[in-house]
């Protein structure tokens, strides 16, 4: 039994399941292939634990446990403490799963700044490597310096998937013009790191080499900006676990499975062995899913879509640096012409808000004039009393 014949086994039943009526919940909770229940089963932990279980339960039903009162307390196990140890393992686990899931969304959002930075990139050498300066070659320069960064992103990310770059991989890269035949030798030749360094270094020397010196500056911000973002995320996926927390958070867990075993065994009850396998599956499977989020490019059975993200990054490159438009030629004439003809309120607008400012004028310098106006030195109005305050009534009355 390996995981491929399971997981198949798995898409059949999901197949046969899902070909009738049923409700969103029911279908999400038979994805089973998706599940973490593939991994689980293939773990030695989950047939050990499940074999001392099966065994001590057959064994008590068969009447070898049936001994004399003192024999029968000592043999047997106390379900406070069994519940205090199951507590603490699962708040453990729990702790350990968010920290896990935390992770794993800091390194998505990590991932997706990085291939938007390298778009805002390709924006900004489109734009700052004009034909006007640099003539019929211009579409190379700014071609090359994002192809530069573009094939640095995807070279780590597929270096991180895999661990190592194999000749296919290398193969399928020139094949996508995401890497020349004549560079395989260098960027094979180099580490993560060193990689990234060299790189981006190129890429500055490139820009520097054709752009005005503000330009070159601001260009420069965007290349050390994806070089921090790079390096974030090689920091976030390289970082391993304490051996001392993955030790104890690991013999805690199989001590509770162990006990649980031996303690959910001694039962009467029929559903002992089915419920024990819900428990087993459980904590057994909190730690396969926090061991996936820890690393998620290393995880198959996670919805990392990782191969839909690099294609959208392909095809938003590919956009941004070949895209033609008639009326960039022409200063946008056309485009203008038809925005003022379908917005004819647009040519009043600057008199509008020129009559509106005028109009602002005048109330600002209207309670000037009405300040010279009652200042008794100017005026000759007398004057203003206040009016007389009404008469009170009688005391008699408000009595």
């Amino acid at each position: 039994l390996t995981s491929s014949n399971l997981t198949s086994m798995m898409e059949g039943i999901e197949d046969w399941a899902l070909s009738g009526p049923s409700s969103a919940a029911f279908q999400s909770m038979i994805q089973l292939s998706a599940s973490v229940i593939p991994h689980v089963i293939l773990r030695l932990e989950f047939w050990f634990m499940l074999g001392v279980h099966l065994m001590t339960w057959g064994a008590y039903q068969s009447g070898w446990f049936q001994q004399p009162s003192y024999v029968a307390s000592a043999i047997s196990v106390d379900w406070i403490d069994l519940k205090i140890l199951t507590l603490l393992s699962i708040f453990f686990l729990a702790f350990h799963v968010n920290q896990c899931f935390q992770r794993y969304l800091h390194i998505c959002g990590a991932l997706k700044r990085l291939f938007a930075c390298v778009h805002d990139f390709a924006g900004e050498a489109r734009l700052f490597f004009g034909t006007k300066r640099t003539g019929d070659g211009s579409a190379a320069y700014h071609h090359l310096a994002t192809r530069w960064l573009a094939s640095c992103s995807l070279l780590a990310v597929d270096e991180l998937r895999h661990g190592t770059l194999d000749d296919q991989l290398w193969h399928s890269y020139v094949a996508q013009h995401v890497v020349r035949r004549s560079e395989v030798e260098f960027l094979r030749s180099l580490p993560l790191r060193p990689r990234l360094l060299a790189m981006t270094h190129m890429t500055a020397e490139l820009t520097k080499s054709q752009l005005t010196e503000e330009e070159f500056l601001e260009t420069l911000q965007r290349i050390l900006s994806y070089k921090e973002l790079h390096q974030e995320l090689l920091d976030l996926t390289t970082l391993q676990l304490p051996v001392q927390y993955k030790h104890l958070l690991s013999l805690t867990v199989f001590l509770n499975l162990l006990f649980l075993a031996y303690g959910m065994a001694l039962s009467d009850s029929t559903m002992a062995p089915g419920i024990f396998i819900v428990m087993d599956l459980s904590l057994l499977g909190m730690l396969d899913v926090a061991q996936q989020l820890w690393n998620p490019f290393r995880a198959n059975s996670l919805e990392f879509s990782l191969e839909e993200w690099k294609d959208d990054f392909r095809s938003g490159l590919h956009t941004i640096l070949n895209y033609q438009h008639a009326g960039a030629t022409q200063q946008w004439k056309q485009e203008l012409d038809e925005e003022q003809r379908a917005n004819p309120n647009l040519l009043a607008y600057p008199q509008h808000v020129e009559r509106l400012l005028e109009g602002k004028s005048k109330a600002a310098s209207a309670p000037d004039q009405g300040a010279q106006m009652a200042d008794p030195l100017i005026s000759e109005k007398p004057p203003l009393t206040p009016p007389a305050s009404p008469s009170l009534p009688p005391l008699e009355t408000l009595q």
